[in-house]
């Protein structure tokens, strides 16, 4: 049996939730930060969509499987720091229309 290297990804801390490391394998790295950075860039835009049509759009950029299930873990944890954190959930999320 074929074992996998496992590298570890880092997210950093933000909101004043820790930071967390997550075990991928090497292919994998970059879809956990694209997930990180599109959910970042989904928080910090007051007039952005609705949170999951994003997740949902954007994870059609990944192959089914591995990578897309890392970009998925990146963006999720990343919304999960925000929700936990003393700043809440209160994002706006004003702009109802969906353009697919």
């Amino acid at each position: 049996m074929i074992e996998r290297q496992r590298y570890f990804t880092h997210l950093p801390e933000h909101d004043g939730q820790p930071a967390a490391a997550f075990g991928l394998s090497e292919n994998c790295q970059a879809s956990f930060t694209h997930g990180m950075q599109q959910a970042q860039a989904w928080l910090d835009d007051a007039n952005s969509t609705w949170l999951w049509a994003n997740l949902l759009l954007e994870r059609q950029l990944f192959p089914p499987g591995a990578q897309r299930h890392a970009f998925e873990l990146g963006f999720l944890s990343r919304i999960h720091q925000r929700l936990c954190s003393p700043l809440g959930g209160g994002h706006l999320a004003r702009r109802t229309e969906l353009r697919l």
